[in-house]
């Protein structure tokens, strides 16, 4: 069956016709000649990738073949032998695994239960990599709080209790050091156990799981974590405001075991002029144990293999490599990205710009950008130039901001970085939770998110000058 159809940015172009560059000549004439060739071939990529609903059946093998894919799981496993077959069969040039040591936590069973002032179940789900409760639980008074500075406040009276974060939603970027810090925050306080509202903008009685952490050493105690709905860590906090007391058992069987092999998978397709120099689109293939990782962060991979499936099928080779990542360990420790960064990122061959995908598969809006200060303002200029032809799908908006925390070890050692940006209002409603699946992601949307990433990428990789060069 024939998947694209490049007559389809000749109407593309018809219908959004780009800006003619200004009249000049020379060495002037001839560099907008190259650019308005470029961008009519972005211009047939984007096409290409909006033709049909392929990236979209893509992430549909991926959700249902593999699965919820947590570091060390057979469905991270299955993730990995999925890629590689994927990157095969698209005819990339190269294409291997990497491995990767990566943390084991297993979750085992998890139950709590209010047992006054009244009784019910309460629907927990624990933090990674959070250490259990003693044999048989751990039942105590809640203490309920809105912030750090109120158990500040409050400390005397947290001895012995189970902390419950309650903060108001104000962002994930607010919320988040709850999650990751409540369990060393409530332990330095004497507090026996943490549960914290679960980090979303709405619910509908979901529970959102995340990485969590401890102090180091054994100065302060690891107590268990876990979150709770957004509804029962209202009830509770309103028992706490009413004065009554609720008291809850807790029983959580997590554990951390030694270090499981991974992978990231790596694919290239090879410049034609400038093998040596690297153009990386990159993503990360693991994820929680709950749902299975549609948003966070299956659409990202799926956007970074359509780019390389898109060039090869159109029969384009760029200036520059083209490389794959599907990045592992993302959600816990990161490892994955640091040792990518410690074993490619010095060498022979040099990495000019790195992309990552980890906002979702909705439509895009953008691309963020980080880069060495020295360059910063080139950098954008140059990017905001090469992002016009993306105006069609709404994401030829550039600016200063975040990259991707797996490529953050290549950024910090110079590379200009840029991430993927998309209308993901509704992102935290299913972030790392169970209802982070298949269903939620629109075809269309992730289609408009290929078109734009595929096309920056090939954009990126022909220009024949370096991100910030004058």
């Amino acid at each position: 069956m024939r998947l694209f159809f490049p007559a389809a940015a000749v109407a593309l172009t018809l219908l959004f016709p780009l800006p003619a560059p200004a009249a000049t000549s020379g060495a002037d004439a001839a560099a907008d000649s190259l650019a308005a060739a470029r961008d009519e071939v972005v211009a047939m990529v984007m096409a290409a990738a909006l033709a049909d609903s392929h990236a979209h059946r893509r992430l549909g093998d991926l959700c249902t073949l593999a699965g919820p894919r947590l570091d060390g799981s057979p469905g991270l496993e299955r993730a990995v032998g999925w890629a590689l077959r994927v990157m095969r069969g698209d005819g990339l040039d190269r294409v291997w695994a990497d491995t990767v040591q990566v943390p084991l936590w297993i979750r085992g069973e998890e139950r709590a239960r209010v047992l006054a002032p009244r009784e019910f179940d309460l629907p927990v789900l624990g933090f990674g990599p959070s250490v259990p409760t003693p044999p048989g639980g751990i039942t105590a008074p809640v203490l309920a709080v809105a912030s750090f500075d109120e158990l500040d406040a409050r400390a005397d009276e947290a001895a012995g209790r189970i902390v419950l974060f309650d903060p108001p939603w104000h962002g994930y970027g607010s919320a988040y050091p709850y999650r990751s810090k409540g369990a060393i925050a409530a332990a330095r306080c004497g507090a026996v156990a943490c549960l914290v509202r679960s980090p979303t903008d709405h619910s509908l009685a979901t529970l959102h799981t995340g990485v969590m952490r401890y102090a180091p050493g054994d100065s302060i105690p690891r107590i268990p974590a876990a979150a709770v709905t957004v509804e029962d860590a209202a009830l509770l906090h309103e028992f706490c405001r009413r004065g009554l007391a609720p008291r809850v058992h807790l029983e959580m069987g997590g554990k951390s075991l030694p270090m499981a092999s991974s992978a990231n998978v790596i694919g290239e397709i090879t410049g034609r002029e400038l093998p040596d120099e690297i153009v990386l689109v990159g993503a990360h293939l693991d994820s929680w144990d709950v749902g299975t990782g549609a948003h966070d962060d299956g659409a990202g991979c799926v956007i970074a293999l359509e780019t390389a499936r898109l060039m090869v099928a159109l029969g384009l080779r760029p200036r520059r490599t083209v490389r794959i990542v599907l990045f592992t360990d993302e959600e816990i420790e990161q490892r994955g990205g640091e040792a990518y960064a410690h074993r490619h990122g010095a060498g022979p061959a040099r990495h000019v710009a790195a992309l990552e995908c980890d906002s979702g598969g909705f439509a895009p809006a953008g691309f963020g950008v980080k880069a060495d200060s020295t360059v910063i303002d080139a950098v954008l200029a140059r990017v905001r130039e090469l992002a016009r032809p993306l105006a069609v799908v709404g994401a030829d908006s550039v600016a200063a901001g975040w990259a991707g925390v797996d490529i953050a070890p290549l950024v910090d050692a110079g590379v200009p970085g840029l991430g993927h940006r998309v209308h993901g209002e509704d992102y935290f409603a299913y972030h790392h939770s169970a209802a982070d699946t298949f269903d939620k992601v629109d075809a269309r949307e992730l289609a408009q998110s290929v078109a734009a990433v595929a096309g920056l990428i090939y954009a990126l990789a022909e220009d024949p000058r370096d991100l910030g060069a004058p």
